[in-house]
């Protein structure tokens, strides 16, 4: 499978492996791996009827790919003496690997054709198209918090969640490799969307702090704008319509923010993230009167909607949703949360607009990746975990 879709030059002559005569079938393709130093073997053998592990096949597919080797601190079960650690580093970081719902990796598991088809294909993805934009809807529980990262590097953190998630969320970003936050964006001064920034401003730089503006008496509100004061971190509050600079590849527009607003809801920063033919529309908790002033504005159209108050019916009406016109829809809320999120006429209308439904308490932190063109890949820890 490697030798066709990296068209090594077969090589004959004396053969490597004592298991591996120049009668067996496959000798030219494993002799092909081991001159281009994609496979070692063992004490001279390679053991052609053994099964390969999630291990051999990250450090296989690091080394056919030439992908970056970096130690990871991703996966509980993946630590430093691991000898395939920085190869499973190069897939997470890759995005080609996310690992299992329980924080695992499986080095050791066995691994089976099909499953070595869909890694293999992912890490074609990553060489052919490695401008790409990520998009991370992190697990915080009920409440929002969302990691963008975009094709030339930059980073942008939306919302933390509440207080108690705010370690998870700088663990996540850290495993992730990132050590700078180039934006901090606080869409608006609800706890359960700037509780977790706390810890985010206490562990990692940011360049960039946007606030909503919408005045809050919270200790949570007050002590997260002193942190931004102390740090010395630039402060913008926008307005409607602005664009912020967080890649040239990208466009990222403000359509609604309103700090004088009586409803904290209301003052939602809702952001258009545009990669070429890709788009995530971020609503906050935006309410359906700011959904439809929204629209009768701007183009809301979108590949990725973010569920606007966590799958509320205050949120997302059918009129909405048929202008949207979601590919898939991410809805953020926790488990047997008391609000009854999402609600019944939430997930009715999506099903009307024919939106693929992914939600972090029941799939965890869901990862979309795209490369601006068709290619939207969803790594959704619950619906593909038997194939990360």
């Amino acid at each position: 499978m490697i030798n066709r879709a990296v068209k090594l030059e077969p090589i004959r002559g004396k053969t490597t492996f004592s298991d591996v005569p120049t009668s067996h079938p496959y000798y030219n393709d494993i002799q092909s791996l081991y001159r281009a130093g994609i496979i070692d073997g063992s004490n001279r053998k390679y053991n052609p009827s053994n099964v390969l592990t999630r291990g051999q096949m990250a450090k296989i597919l690091a080394n056919t790919y030439k992908l970056t080797l970096k130690e990871t601190n991703a996966f509980i079960d993946v630590n430093a003496d691991n000898d395939f650690n920085k190869y499973i580093g190069a897939l997470a970081d890759a995005n080609i690997t996310t690992g299992y719902a329980d924080g695992t990796y499986k080095p050791n598991a066995k691994l089976s054709r099909v499953h070595f088809a869909v890694f293999m294909y992912r890490a074609m993805q990553f060489v052919e198209n490695p401008n790409q934009l990520k998009v991370h809807f992190i697990d915080v529980g009920q409440g929002d918090s969302i990691l963008i990262q975009t094709p030339n590097g930059k980073t942008m953190l939306i919302d933390g969640g509440v207080r108690s998630a705010g370690n998870d969320v700088v663990t996540y970003i850290k495993s992730l490799g990132i050590k700078k936050l180039d934006y901090v964006v606080a869409t608006h001064p609800d706890a359960d969307h700037i509780g977790g920034l706390i810890a985010v401003l206490n562990s990692i730089p940011v360049g960039e702090f946007i606030n909503s503006g919408k005045e809050h008496t919270t200790e949570t509100y007050a002590q997260m704008l002193q942190l931004v004061l102390d740090k010395n971190i630039n402060y913008t509050e926008p307005t409607t319509g602005d664009l912020i600079d967080l890649d040239k590849d990208l466009k990222t527009q403000v359509l609604h923010v309103d700090a004088n607003t009586s409803d904290n809801n209301d003052a939602s920063i809702v952001l258009k993230v545009t990669y070429n033919k890709v788009s995530f529309l971020l609503t906050g908790d935006a309410d359906k009167n700011i959904e439809s002033q929204i629209a009768s504005k701007y183009d809301v159209s979108a590949t990725v909607l973010k569920a606007g108050h966590h799958g509320s019916n205050t949120s997302r009406s059918l009129a909405f949703l048929q202008k949207v016109k979601p590919a898939a829809t991410i809805l953020s809320y926790g488990q047997d949360n008391s609000y009854g999120h999402p609600h019944e006429e939430v997930v009715a209308n999506l099903k009307a607009v024919a939106s693929k439904m992914y939600s972090t308490a029941e799939s965890g932190t869901i990862t979309v990746t795209t490369n601006a063109i068709t290619t939207v890949s969803l790594l959704n820890r619950s619906l593909y975990k038997h194939l990360m």
